[in-house]
């Protein structure tokens, strides 16, 4: 995609922000937070511009990039952060142009649960909670 194009892609992502954040209802229908409604509206700029991408390497047809949009829009409104991945990995699932952004969003949000929970086990373990510890690792939740 050319750069005058991502910069059009850009420019309108921050419009977009500045938008709902005037307007309560227009944001609460993408997600719950400012910040999960600033990520929905950067997800939606990603996906702009693998569209066009493809679009213009005749890799998808309109038919193609309309359902994928649409597919994008029937996620929406998102919940939290897990409800955000978890729609994204389905829209993936359907559709391999998406797996790009699942794998973004995803790796830093598992990198944060992963250190959370070496925290807790951490905390377990110098307090001799060996058993608690134990079960943090094996997919336990205890805090």
């Amino acid at each position: 995609m050319n750069d005058d194009v991502q910069q059009k892609l850009v420019n309108a992502a921050q419009l977009t922000k500045q938008k709902i954040h005037q307007d309560p209802t227009a944001a609460q229908q993408l997600a719950t937070t400012p910040d999960l409604q600033d990520e929905v509206v950067d997800i939606e700029q990603e996906l702009l511009s693998i569209i066009v991408t493809r679009l213009n390497a005749n890799e998808m047809s309109r038919e193609q990039a309309q359902k994928l949009a649409k597919q994008f829009l029937t996620l929406l409104p998102i919940q939290d952060q897990k409800d955000l991945l978890t729609k994204l990995f389905e829209l993936s699932k359907k559709n391999q142009a998406t797996g790009n952004i699942y794998l973004k969003y995803a790796k830093p949000h598992e990198e944060n649960e992963t250190q959370k929970k070496l925290a807790m086990m951490s905390q377990h373990l110098h307090q001799g909670k060996i058993e608690e510890a134990l079960a943090i690792a094996k997919g336990g939740t205890n805090g």
